[in-house]
């Protein structure tokens, strides 16, 4: 495995918006990311009237990270809802019988994850799809995490590493192995050392358990640095290379 890891590229957004009735290409994936910061008392009023009698419920529960979860609903319903040509309060989510969210009747798939003041949405044609954003936070113990979760691999690369090198190969591989069982729809609870990742010069590729039931070459995956301390990792399983577009949410237009 390599000890010196490529740096991480930041998102490069798309000039152009996609149309409101657009269809998404077969070979892209689109990255819509929103910063939370920037989520403004227009978008939270906004937020309450596309939000479901359901998730209006699930918010009141919140003692601690209520606001990122209502600007994340606000965020998953105006993307798909845009993709699917619907109203966003009309948009239809259905849960799997492991957890992972789906449109019925629909060929496109998605995944969100928030992390610090970010928050991304992918949006893709492949049925595997997965993304994960990570904060750094080095004040946790992360070779004991690693110890515990890692492939033995990882675990010997991540010892010979110290200080921020070894926070940074930590939460690279936090992401990527989030991202990739976000993808399965199993959760971490599958096994996080039953994947391994390496990185050759701007590549990154995995080996995978046989118990996954997955073959290694059907896998993509990316990453990305929001800012030196927020990390962006997307799985995906294609047989063809897919391009990443990265938008900003907070330029969709207002709901009427």
């Amino acid at each position: 495995m390599t000890t010196h890891l490529p740096s991480l590229s930041a998102p490069v957004f798309s000039q152009a918006m996609p149309d409101a009735t657009a269809s998404l290409a077969a070979r892209e994936i689109h990255l819509w990311l929103l910063d939370l910061d920037q989520f403004t008392d227009a978008h939270r009023l906004e937020a309450t009237k596309i939000m479901s009698a359901s998730e209006h419920t699930r918010a009141q529960k919140f003692m601690r990270g209520k606001e990122s979860y209502i600007a994340s609903r606000w965020l998953q319903r105006k993307v798909l809802a845009r993709y699917l040509d619907v109203a966003p309060q009309e948009l239809e989510l259905l849960r799997s019988d492991k957890g992972k969210p789906y449109l019925p009747h629909s060929d496109m798939h998605f995944s969100l994850s928030h992390s610090g003041h970010w928050a991304v949405l992918a949006v893709g044609k492949a049925e595997l799809l997965g993304v994960d954003l990570e904060s750094i936070r080095s004040a946790r113990n992360l070779s004991g995490i690693a110890q515990h979760y890692y492939h033995p691999d990882e675990q010997t690369q991540m010892q010979s590493l110290q200080g921020s090198a070894q926070a940074d190969y930590f939460y690279r591989l936090w992401t990527l192995k989030e991202a990739f069982f976000k993808a399965l729809g199993t959760g971490i609870s599958a096994g996080l050392e039953k994947v391994a990742f390496q990185w050759d010069a701007d590549n990154i590729s995995a080996t995978i358990d046989d118990q996954l039931g997955c073959l290694s070459d059907q896998w993509q995956f990316h990453q990305w640095a929001l800012s030196p301390q927020d990390y962006c990792a997307l799985a995906h399983k294609s047989g063809q290379p897919l391009a990443a577009k990265w938008l900003d949410a907070l330029t969709l237009p207002a709901f009427p």
